[in-house]
């Protein structure tokens, strides 16, 4: 894991190696084990890489590691997790290896299948290979976008690439600037990092699941090599009680193949469904035996606990612990120094975030401190599996309005033990209310939704997405049915990608590689090809996923519905800690922009005596965070 930087000079200018040099040291934390700058074609193309040894720690997996008699050059970022089997493969083929890396064998890969090697690759992957014969620039993202890839593209002048936004920032012949017209989409709650755009002007992502072939004087055409639904099962198993089976098997070699590491592996634990399914696999993996090149410890939990607050779930990861027998490393989140953590991991995240990402940066922050390097994460679950709240509430409007009550009555019981139990009576009436709203006008319809509090309850529909800018041909499944449509859009283009970029950015500015089981290409696929059925009723969501679990963790965790999620308590923060910060930072901004009405607003919302609501600490917190990202 690591960050991979690249400038070409399409107008035949050379390259200063200094130039290369800041621009790729500009993300240092992603790669602190080591750099490397590489230059090619006349010394108008560099490549550059920072180095987070994971696989083969001597200089051998040094980048830009160079193949073929020096024909090939690659920078790298991710990891192949079968590439011991590939690696296999090309030595009957007469190949031989120089370093224990998954490095050369990507590069051997692409020597003996070019862009076909990608569909034998199961991992995550940003990559750019210069052939220094054919002078081509092969540069692919992974099935699902995990690892990035931004880039600035000027035809005729300039190429450049990086793992993060803020390197441009470094960029001497790129002036970095906002793209208003992205900023409005993601201000209104559009995520736009599945189309491509970022809101950046002229820095865009590669899309997942394609590549680019590049040459001095051609077009950067975006080449889809992956679809989802080319991969889909045309028959699953009849039972869930045999979905599930299937499931388990395809989750545990998911685990097995990802816990392969020269350093220090852990599970990122909160107690949920998802991460104790992903610790409890391990643990059982382990008990098993047979595990090779994988660290003797690599069964312990690391646990962030939030003390005082309504999402410690601290209980809870004790409950799989003690099942397990497992070790584990509890890292309570409390800040000296708030205020100095908030504005460092807003500036590293360069991004717009509904609140901090210093919760979920902690937990790696803390995992790098214990001397670990790579975390086993639950991610992915929820977005296939209809597991938020909103996924959930879309369906059972789309069930009312089609006058499927049994669905409705179905979601309803889905629905209301994802709450807590405090609030069960009044979700429980609320929901009964609009299912026996049918034949009322629509002005009283609407009144009854305002009641249950739902901003997104009633939206056109996740085809909606089709009318967002976008880059290239990313995904469109209008053609699926609406249930479909749900779970697609939230895995390939609207939540998923999202995570991707917060985590990859909490965990690398931490120095942290996180690795995530459920996103084998494998199990993605099978989830998807199964029928709602298997993913909800009978009072759960992820039903296919609970069902595999069963006798493999604690019941009171795989029965478990209330949702909590990780996320800063922005409210608990402006009303607290971060208070006088907040008001510094606005009044900064308004004595440099006077006219700034989203700026005066605040500072009154946070100059007076009444607490600060959720609704006004997200505003508050979006006026900081752009604030931050001009200064």
């Amino acid at each position: 894991m690591c960050g991979i930087a690249g400038i070409w000079h399409l107008n035949r200018e050379p390259l200063d190696r200094e130039k290369l040099i800041r621009f790729t040291d500009s993300m240092t934390e992603r790669g602190p084990d080591g750099s490397g700058y590489g230059f090619f074609d006349n010394h108008t193309l560099g490549l550059g890489h920072r180095r987070l040894s994971i696989l083969d720690l001597s200089d051998a997996g040094k980048q830009p590691m160079a193949f073929a008699n020096g024909r090939y050059h690659i920078t790298y970022n991710g990891e192949i997790f079968n590439f011991e089997e590939i690696r296999r493969d090309l030595e009957t083929l007469g190949h031989r290896f120089h370093s224990h890396t998954d490095t050369e064998v990507v590069l051997a890969a692409f020597v003996v299948w070019g862009s076909d090697c990608l569909n034998r690759f199961n991992g995550m992957w940003a990559l750019a290979i210069w052939d220094e014969q054919e002078k081509t620039l092969f540069m692919a993202r992974d099935r699902f976008g995990i690892k990035p890839f931004y880039y600035v593209h000027e035809p005729g002048r300039l190429l450049a690439f990086a793992s993060e936004t803020r390197a441009f920032k470094q960029l001497d012949d790129y002036r970095r600037s906002m793209d208003e017209e992205m900023l409005q989409w993601q201000m209104q709650g559009a995520r736009i990092h599945g189309s491509g755009y970022t809101i950046y002007k002229g820095i865009h992502c590669l899309l997942p699941g394609h590549f680019v072939l590049l040459k001095q004087d051609g077009p950067f055409e975006q080449k889809r090599w992956w679809h989802i639904q080319d991969h889909l099962w045309n028959k699953v198993p009849d039972t869930l009680e045999a979905q599930a089976e299937q499931y388990r098997a395809l989750l545990q070699d998911a685990c097995k193949i990802r816990l392969v590491s020269d350093v220090p592996v852990a599970t990122a634990l909160s107690g949920g469904l998802d991460s104790s399914s992903v610790y409890c696999t391990v643990s059982a993996l382990f008990k098993q035996g047979g595990l090779q090149r994988v660290p003797a410890d690599a069964q312990r939990a690391v646990v962030a606990t939030f003390p005082g607050l309504e999402n410690d779930e601290r209980a809870y990861a004790e409950q799989a612990i003690e099942y397990t027998g497992g070790d584990a490393l509890f890292l309570p989140q409390e800040y000296k120094n708030l205020p100095e953590q908030v504005e460092k991991d807003t500036l590293l995240f360069d991004g717009l975030n509904a609140s901090p990402i210093t919760a979920i940066s902690g937990i790696y922050r803390g995992m790098r401190a214990a001397g670990i390097t790579v975390s086993m994460d639950g991610h992915g679950v929820d977005e296939m599996q209809y597991g938020y709240r909103d996924m959930l509430y879309n369906l059972f409007d789309y069930f009312h309005k089609s006058g499927n009550t049994r669905m409705t009555d179905t979601l309803r019981e889905v629905i209301v033990p994802t709450y807590p139990e405090t609030d069960h009576t009044r979700v429980e009436q609320n929901l009964r209310q609009l299912m026996q709203a049918q034949g009322l006008p629509a002005r009283i319809k609407r009144l009854i939704k305002q009641i249950i509090g739902r901003k997104s309850f009633d939206r056109a529909g996740y085809n909606s997405a089709a009318n967002w800018p976008s880059i290239g041909q990313p995904y469109h499944f209008e053609g699926l049915a609406y249930p479909e449509q749900v779970v697609y859009q939230e895995t390939f283009v609207e939540t998923l990608p999202d995570i991707f970029r917060n985590f990859d950015l909490a965990g690398m500015m931490n120095s942290v590689e996180i690795r995530m089981p459920f996103m084998d290409w494998r199990l993605v696929a099978y989830t998807l090809s199964l029928p709602l059925s298997s993913k909800v009723g009978n009072g759960y969501n992820k039903l296919v996923l609970r069902e595999a679990m069963k006798n493999r963790m604690p019941e009171s965790l795989r029965q478990r519905r209330l949702k909590i999620g990780i996320s800063s308590p922005i409210q608990a923060w402006l009303n607290g800690p971060l208070r006088v910060w907040a008001l510094d930072i606005l009044n900064s901004v308004r004595s440099s922009e006077p006219h700034n009405g989203a700026v005066k607003s605040c500072i009154h919302m946070l100059a007076g005596k009444q607490p600060i609501d959720r609704s006004q600490a997200v505003e508050i917190w979006q006026t900081i965070n752009l604030a931050l990202l001009n200064s």
